[in-house]
């Protein structure tokens, strides 16, 4: 590469540190669109302040004690691995889809704290309110524990919001017994008056 070159591209990096998130964003799908680079989210990770991260109201994974001083210690050791996944809310505000237990984490640890300059690794997704919920789900689904409470909870914000129990297994990765088993545990036949019930029912 000419050396002339090489220096216009790094002097124009280090003017980055003068400009929004959203507009190193912007600047980085540009850059990864010339260079035909992956188009997957991962391949736009932003470093954004910790605390212009939101918690979703909508997580129903658990850790347990032993196991969140194991994720402690693994960011410690070996640093971060993976992005957190945020929805954009408005200018320099996320809405945290996946990576709870990691931001609390670094929010608690002075030496995580200091050592990522304040801020984490994010990748963006631009989804309504209903596809966050599903994809907070689908990412913790398979790590973790589900609290029946929370994951019925979120069940029937999805119904409510006109999804159907097939809509809701598939997205969700559940069967149909389990959809309605949830709908009724929080009480609302409301939820469940349109489900097809085997004669065993009546």
């Amino acid at each position: 590469m000419n050396q002339s070159i090489k220096q216009d591209i790094l002097n124009i990096l280090r003017e980055t540190n003068a400009i929004s998130v959203e507009k190193k964003a912007a600047l980085m799908y540009e850059v990864i669109n010339a260079f035909d680079l992956y188009k997957e989210p991962v391949s736009k990770v932003l470093w954004v302040p910790i605390n212009a991260i939101s918690p979703n109201s909508y997580n129903p994974n658990k850790m347990a004690i032993p196991e969140k001083r194991l994720l402690l210690r693994s960011m410690l050791d070996h640093g971060i691995t993976q992005p957190l996944v945020v929805c954009a809310e408005k200018e320099q505000s996320y809405i945290l889809i996946d990576g709870y237990h990691r931001l609390s984490l670094i929010k608690k640890d002075k030496e995580l704290r200091e050592r990522l300059n304040h801020k984490v690794p994010v990748v963006t997704l631009d989804l309504p309110n209903s596809e966050r919920i599903v994809a907070t789900i689908r990412h913790n689904r398979a790590r973790g524990r589900h609290q029946i409470e929370e994951i019925s909870e979120v069940v029937k914000t999805l119904a409510s919001d006109g999804w159907t129990s097939a809509r809701i297994m598939e997205a969700l990765g559940m069967d149909a017994d389990e959809v309605l088993r949830l709908k009724q545990f929080k009480g609302l036949g409301e939820l469940y008056k349109d489900e097809d019930y085997s004669s065993s029912w009546k």
